[in-house]
């Protein structure tokens, strides 16, 4: 008896498996995050920190240079250590 019972649930199983179907849902792609990285470059600063990240400015408009993050540093908010931007010389006439 436990026999033929064990056999009528594995044919119900089987016989149910194709039926079974994933739900077809449209999901929509995901948003761009607002840019809140400590290597954005910050307007008229030369220097920058979260006080885990330090950032100089590179030159001639190339990407700022980052030191590294800590493993268990804990970021603060973005802040200008160095805001002397350096001017060239005035232009000679």
């Amino acid at each position: 008896m436990r026999t033929f019972h064990l056999i009528v649930t594995i044919m119900a199983t089987l016989m149910a498996a194709p039926l079974a179907r994933a739900a077809e849902i449209d999901v929509p792609p995901p948003l761009k995050p607002k840019e809140l990285s400590v290597h954005v470059n910050q307007p008229n600063c030369m220097r920058w920190t979260d006080d885990c990240v330090n950032c100089t400015r590179g030159a001639d408009g190339q990407a700022p240079v980052c030191s590294n993050i800590g493993f268990a540093c804990q970021p603060k908010a973005v802040r200008c250590i160095g805001a002397d931007i350096p001017q060239g010389e005035p232009q000679k006439k």
